[in-house]
C-alpha cells in the first residue's frame, strides 16, 4: 500500500467497509425473486431493494478514496454529500426488503447502528476539508458568500 492508499487506514473507511460487508450479507441472506411470483411489485422492490444497497454500499468506500485523493474542497463536499445520500438511501432500502417479505430486524438493526457509528466520523473528516482550497463551483452549491468566478 502507498501514500496515496493511506484513506484505507481510516476510521472512517474501515466503517465504511464494515458497512459494506453488513449491506452484502443482508442482501446475500435475501432471497432471489422467483420469476413465477404472482406478485411482481413485491418481487420488484425485492430486487431493485437488493441492488440499491449494494450500489450504495459500494458508493460510500469509493467516494471517500475519492475525496481523499484531492485537495479541492468543492469536490471533497460533493463526494460528502454523496456519502450522507448513500448511507440515508441504503437504510432507507432496507425498508423495501421488509415490503417485499424479507425481514431480517437484527441484521437490519445492525447496519443501521454501524451508519449512526460512522456519521461521527463523516462530521469529524468534512470538517477537515479547507474551504480555502477551492475552485469557482458552475453550480452553485460549494460557493461561499462573496465568491467570484474564476476569470480564466
Amino acid at each position: 500500500m502507498n501514500e496515496r492508499d493511506d484513506y484505507r487506514k481510516t476510521a472512517l473507511f474501515k466503517k465504511a467497509e464494515e458497512i459494506r460487508e453488513l449491506a452484502m450479507a443482508i442482501v446475500e441472506s435475501a432471497p432471489d425473486a422467483k420469476e413465477d411470483v404472482e406478485d411482481r411489485f413485491e418481487a420488484s422492490m425485492l430486487e431493485g431493494s437488493k441492488d440499491d444497497i449494494m450500489a450504495n454500499a459500494y458508493l460510500i468506500g469509493a467516494k471517500i478514496a475519492g475525496a481523499y485523493a484531492m485537495d479541492l474542497y468543492d469536490l471533497q463536499m460533493e463526494n460528502a454529500c454523496l456519502i450522507r445520500r448513500a448511507c440515508r438511501e441504503m437504510v432507507v432500502a432496507l425498508r423495501g426488503l421488509e415490503i417485499a417479505g424479507h425481514s431480517e430486524q437484527a441484521h437490519f438493526d445492525l447496519l443501521r447502528d454501524a451508519v449512526e457509528e460512522f456519521r461521527p466520523l463523516f462530521v469529524e473528516w468534512v470538517a477537515t476539508f479547507k474551504d480555502s482550497e477551492r475552485m469557482w463551483d458552475e453550480w452553485g452549491l460549494f460557493n461561499l458568500p462573496g465568491d467570484v468566478p474564476d476569470t480564466d
